[in-house]
C-alpha cells in the first residue's frame, strides 16, 4: 500500500461504505454514549473458575516484592492491550481497538472499545480513562514500549484529560525476556502461551495483518477479519492474566526456597534476573544450584562475588575465590590483602600468579590485556608500598 492509498483511507467516499453494522450486535457489541459521543463496546464475562487460579494466587505479593512494588491484589489490576493502524509508534498511529480486563468479585470482564470511525476516538479515550482510573496498576505485555506511549500520544493529540500517568505498570515482557530469552527461540505472547500456559490459538490472525484489516474496514464498512482481530485482542488479555499468575507463582516458590520445584534449566537466567532485585535470594539460588552454574559464566561469577561482598560475607567470598582461581578471583584476593589486610607480600603473590596465567594463556584477547595492565599497575604500586614499609622509621 503506497502513501496515496494510505491517505485515501481518511477520505473514503461515503457511497462505497457498507452501512450494515449487524455484525457488531451479532458478536455481542453495542453502542454506548459518553460526553464525547458514542463508542462501540464488546463485553465478555468469564467466571473466575474458568481460570486456573487458586485463592492464594489472587494476592500478588511475591511478584511485587521481586519488582519492588507496593503489594497489590489481582482485583486491583487492569489488563490492557491495543490493536493499532501501524506497527510503529509514530504520532499517526491510532489505537482502533482498546481491550481492558478486570476482576469484579468472581467474574473477569473484558471490555473492548472499538473505534468505528476516526471521529469516535475522543469517546474511546474518555471511556478508557474513566475505567482505568478505578484501579491501582496497569498490566501489559510490551506496554511500556508500545501500547502506553501510543495511547498517551492519542490523549495528548485529542486533549483528553485523565490518563493515569503515575499509575504503576506491570510489563510482563520484561520478566519473560529475562528468564526465557536464551531458553526459547521467541518470547512473544503467543509463544509463551504455548510453552508455559498450555494455550493454543486456532485461526489466529497474524499481528502484521491487523492494520490492513482496519484500513479495509474503513474503506468498505466491513471486513470479516475484524472479528478475528477482536478475538485476537481478547485472547491477549486473558493470556496476560495467566502469565501474571504464572510469574507470581514462580516468585512464590523462590521466596519459599522451593528451588527443587523450579526447572533446573532456568536457574542461570533466574539467578541473573534476581541479582538486581533480591541479592540474598540470588546467593541462595546459586548455592543451591551449585557452583557449576558459574562455570564459563564470567558475568555471573562476578555477580556472585559482588553479592557476597555486599552482604558482608567476606570469609565466604575469600574461600570462594581461593577455591575457584581465575583472573577475577586473583584480582579480588589481591585487592583484599592490599587494602583490607595490608599484607602487601600476600597481595603481590596473587598478582604474580595472575601474570603467570595471562602469559601462558593461548588467548591474547582484550579481557586478558586489560587484566594484564591492571595487574602490572598493582604490582608496581605494591613494590612501592613494600619499599616504603621497609624504609620507614
Amino acid at each position: 500500500m503506497n502513501l496515496k492509498d494510505r491517505l485515501d483511507i481518511y477520505y473514503t467516499k461515503q457511497e462505497t461504505v457498507v452501512h450494515d453494522s449487524s455484525w457488531i450486535q451479532h458478536n455481542g457489541g453495542s453502542d454506548i454514549m459518553t460526553p464525547h459521543g458514542a463508542i462501540t463496546l464488546f463485553a465478555h464475562h468469564y467466571d473466575i473458575d474458568s481460570f486456573p487460579i487458586t485463592t492464594g494466587q489472587i494476592y500478588l505479593d511475591d511478584y511485587c516484592r521481586i519488582h519492588h512494588m507496593q503489594p497489590i491484589h489481582l482485583h486491583e489490576c487492569i489488563f490492557f492491550d491495543i490493536e493499532t493502524t501501524s506497527l510503529t509508534s509514530g504520532t499517526g498511529n491510532y489505537a482502533f481497538l482498546v481491550g481492558i480486563g478486570y476482576f469484579t468479585n468472581n467474574v473477569f470482564t473484558i471490555e473492548q472499545l472499538f473505534m468505528r470511525e476516526y471521529a469516535h476516538e475522543p469517546a474511546l479515550l474518555y471511556y478508557f480513562a474513566d475505567t482505568v482510573n478505578n484501579y491501582k496498576a496497569i498490566v501489559t505485555f510490551n506496554g511500556k514500549t508500545f501500547d502506553i506511549p501510543i495511547i498517551k500520544t492519542r490523549f495528548r493529540i485529542n486533549r483528553i484529560p485523565g490518563f493515569p500517568v503515575s499509575m504503576p505498570v506491570i510489563d510482563l515482557l520484561k520478566p519473560a525476556r529475562s528468564i526465557f530469552k536464551s531458553i526459547y527461540s521467541s518470547c512473544s505472547l503467543k509463544s509463551l502461551e504455548e510453552l508455559l500456559l498450555d494455550v493454543t490459538r486456532t485461526d489466529d490472525i497474524p499481528g502484521y495483518l491487523i492494520p490492513d484489516v482496519y484500513f479495509t474496514y474503513q474503506q468498505t464498512g466491513f471486513d470479516p477479519r475484524i472479528i478475528n482481530v477482536i478475538e485476537h485482542n481478547r485472547i491477549d488479555i486473558t493470556s496476560m492474566v495467566l502469565l501474571l499468575v504464572f510469574f507470581n507463582t514462580l516468585y512464590q516458590m523462590l521466596h519459599a526456597k522451593q528451588f527443587h520445584q523450579v526447572p533446573s534449566n532456568l536457574y542461570k537466567n533466574i539467578a541473573k534476573h534476581l541479582y538486581s532485585r533480591n541479592i540474598q535470594l540470588f546467593v541462595e539460588l546459586v548455592e543451591y544450584a551449585g557452583f557449576a552454574l558459574l562455570h564459563n559464566e564470567h558475568s555471573l561469577f562476578k555477580k556472585y562475588s559482588t553479592a557476597l561482598k555486599r552482604l558482608g560475607y567476606t570469609d565466604r567470598a575469600l574461600a570462594f575465590w581461593e577455591k575457584y582461581i581465575n583472573l577475577f578471583s586473583l584480582e579480588e584476593l589481591a585487592k583484599h590483602y592490599e587494602h583490607v589486610v595490608k599484607d602487601y607480600e600476600k597481595a603481590l603473590e596473587y598478582c604474580s600468579r595472575a601474570i603467570v596465567i595471562i602469559n601462558v594463556s593461548p588467548d591474547d584477547n582484550e579481557l586478558n590485556s586489560r587484566y594484564k595492565a591492571r595487574f602490572a599497575h598493582r604490582i608496581n604500586r605494591l613494590h612501592k608500598k613494600l619499599q616504603w614499609k621497609h624504609t620507614a622509621p
